[in-house]
């Protein structure tokens, strides 16, 4: 039986081709699906990003396919998606007609044992840091470290849970934090602005926090509500701008309801999704992001470029951002120890009012914002420059490269 699968999985089914050096780098690209979502988007960024005299992408789905996969064909991006009936034979049939050299997998591993059968090394991508996954779900990650060449995590922090929690082996590990693409914005501050206070309702004198995260309650909403109801004891002039899109709507319900039992309906406001994030971004004074789980904050990229000072939890890559209270402020998590996070307290904390240890400390951060606002907004201003040094996406994706390089290499010379 050992033998049958050591022959599997490096046996001589292997889609390998020779390669000169002038040759291109086949790469496959397998996500859930490809329409609309975040995770989507990047994966449609970075395969756009990828230097096409070197790499030469195909976006593989067994999901439904939208919005961003008719934008990844109009870009000339091969996408094909998987059958429902005889998916794996189909699969098959494709990687030996297309002969990648490497695979890339963001959170998705129907092609894992494909990829282990036809020699073809894998590369993963750890997103976030992964506590809300149940117990089944972390015993399959571990279970697939033996497909994985190598992973590409997007933070300390998301590496560190993913090792403790998930299986993952430490040196397979590569940090590379998310970035985001500069030239895409530059062009959105040219758009005339089509969103003003005026019509949600907001004065001009006004603080305005601005929350762009999808109403997934796992961001903090509750908090944020109750950090408010402590600030309008005392004054009237700090508002949340929530813009999301709905992941839940019974949970949306029953949060709107509390903040209009609580009086908060003129001060949280929650308008739903806006796509246009330059708008939103351009009326606040400040991006609030109290969350209680991330891996890589792109709305913290954002907030950055727009020189938006932040108020974050210490999750994800907000300690590596925000130092020594330069650009925002850093609050400690509601919990002791991001590692020890799992997905039933997880939802103990997001999904229902409840008291917070960080309501105080929020409530607190949120007015010194208000009440000095030159010295923030000078903070926004660094925060921008530290985007533009550190977090263009262009680097990003070169390092991304590098990697696929050294695992096809590295590949190359086991083959022999």
């Amino acid at each position: 039986m050992l033998k049958h699968f050591l022959g599997r999985l490096f046996g001589s089914k292997k889609t390998s081709r020779p390669r000169s050096a002038s040759d291109r780098i086949r790469v496959v690209v397998e996500l859930a699906s490809f329409d609309k979502g975040g995770l989507e988007k990047v994966v449609l960024d970075q395969a756009l990003s990828f230097n096409s005299a070197q790499f030469e992408v195909v976006i593989v789905t067994p999901g439904a396919l939208g919005h961003l996969a008719a934008r990844a064909r109009e870009a000339n991006l091969r996408v094909e998606q998987l059958p429902q009936k005889r998916t794996n034979a189909a699969y098959r049939e494709l990687l030996r007609n297309i002969h990648p050299d490497v695979s890339i997998s963001h959170f998705s591993d129907l092609g894992y044992p494909l990829f282990a059968e036809l020699g073809i090394p894998n590369v993963t991508f750890i997103h976030n840091v992964y506590a809300f996954m149940p117990n089944n779900v972390r015993a399959t990650f571990k279970h697939n470290d033996r497909f994985v060449t190598r992973y590409i995590s997007v933070s300390n922090k998301a590496s560190i849970f993913a090792e403790k929690n998930l299986g993952v082996s430490a040196d397979k590990v590569i940090t590379i934090p998310n970035g985001l693409i500069i030239a895409e914005h530059e062009r959105r501050l040219l758009e005339p602005p089509k969103l003003t206070r005026a019509e949600l309702g907001i004065r001009d004198t006004d603080y305005v926090f601005l929350n762009p995260a999808s109403y997934n309650l796992h961001k903090g909403h509750y908090l944020m509500a109750n950090a408010l109801m402590r600030i309008l004891k005392e004054r009237d002039d700090i508002k949340i701008l929530c813009i999301g899109n709905t992941i839940y709507p019974p949970h949306v319900a029953e949060l709107t309801d509390y903040i209009v039992r609580n009086g908060l309906k003129d001060h949280m406001l929650m308008p739903g999704y806006y796509p246009a994030v330059q708008d939103p971004m351009r009326l606040a004074d400040a991006c609030l992001l109290p969350s209680f789980i991330e891996g890589w904050s792109i709305a913290m990229n954002e907030a950055m470029f727009y020189a938006k000072p932040m108020i974050l939890t210490d999750i994800g890559g907000a300690a590596e951002v925000i130092e020594n209270n330069d650009i925002g402020i850093l609050l400690s998590t509601e919990y002791p120890d991001f590692r020890e996070l799992n997905s039933k307290y997880l939802d103990e904390l997001a999904y229902s009012p409840r008291s917070y240890r960080l309501e105080e400390p929020l409530a607190e951060a949120m007015k010194q914002f208000a009440d000095h606002r030159e010295k923030w907004f000078q903070a926004g201003q660094l925060g921008r420059r530290k985007l533009l040094d550190r977090y263009d996406f262009t680097n990003t994706v070169r390092q991304y490269e590098e990697q696929l390089l050294e695992v096809v290499s590295s590949a190359d010379k086991t083959r022999g």
